[in-house]
């Protein structure tokens, strides 16, 4: 059993997340770019949600694609059978091995569900079992669909799962997310994630696994997330474990 000291994930905006990734930076210089921790990880892709039957419906991303209309579904919640098909899930998650020793979520409505319905067995078996809400795991923001929301609201909604005491009000990608003219505009207001500022979340992430003492977590996120951390093509709700070097 790990103490609070071992379990708690501290959230990394603003400096913080700067510092972890000149970090990641040095520690790739001086190894040659290669990586030297290896642990397993379980990793499920949230299920379905309102904003993917919207974008189905209306045929998104096809060569007969209407023009796209963001329909405001900002944090968008899984579908009803979305939500049946990862409470499938919780057997198999109760079942892992090697067991997870932490449970990492991004803080996205979509993922919470997920990850409060498929861990339901694993966290009647364990009750001390940490979930942590973990920014870097979110979506990159392309549609009100990645807005997320302040986490006092989220902790409301789901007590079970654990909001780091430095987490930011708003913790997703904002126009005004560095210093600049955009500094302060509205938090809700839709604005793409660069690929420079995605790419470096995700070193930061792989450096904070890295630095973790657990060797075996259960990561609840998005597909490209899981897809740059694992190679693996999640379909909604599915669930995969590979042994990761970091």
């Amino acid at each position: 059993m790990f103490s609070n000291s071992q379990t708690r994930a501290p959230s990394l905006a603003g400096a913080n997340l700067r510092r972890l990734v000149k970090v990641a930076a040095e520690s790739s210089r001086l190894n040659g770019g290669k990586t030297t921790t290896t642990k397993v990880l379980h990793v499920i892709r949230h299920g379905a949600t309102e904003m993917a039957a919207y974008m189905a419906l209306h045929k998104y991303g096809s060569p007969h694609q209407e023009p796209l209309r963001d329909p405001l579904l900002y944090d968008t919640v899984l579908t009803r059978e979305g939500l049946r098909k990862v409470q499938q899930l919780a057997p198999r998650v109760a079942a892992l091995e090697p067991r997870p020793q932490l449970v990492l979520t991004s803080p996205l409505t979509r993922c919470l569900q997920t990850a409060t319905a498929a861990c339901e067995l694993l966290l009647a078996q364990q009750p001390t079992m940490p979930v942590v809400a973990e920014p870097l795991l979110r979506e990159r923001l392309t549609l009100s669909s990645e807005v997320g929301r302040p986490p006092r609201e989220l902790q409301q909604e789901y007590p079970r799962v654990r909001f780091p005491a430095d987490m930011p009000d708003v913790w997703w990608y904002t126009a005004g997310a560095g210093a600049g003219p955009d500094a302060g505009a509205d938090p809700r207001v839709v604005t793409r994630e660069p690929q420079g500022v995605y790419d470096e979340r995700l070193a930061a992430l792989r450096l904070l696994l890295a630095e973790r003492p657990e060797q075996c977590l259960l990561l609840v996120a998005h597909w490209g997330v899981l897809r740059a951390l694992t190679g693996a093509d999640l379909q909604p709700g599915e669930m995969a474990s590979v042994e990761f070097e970091l």
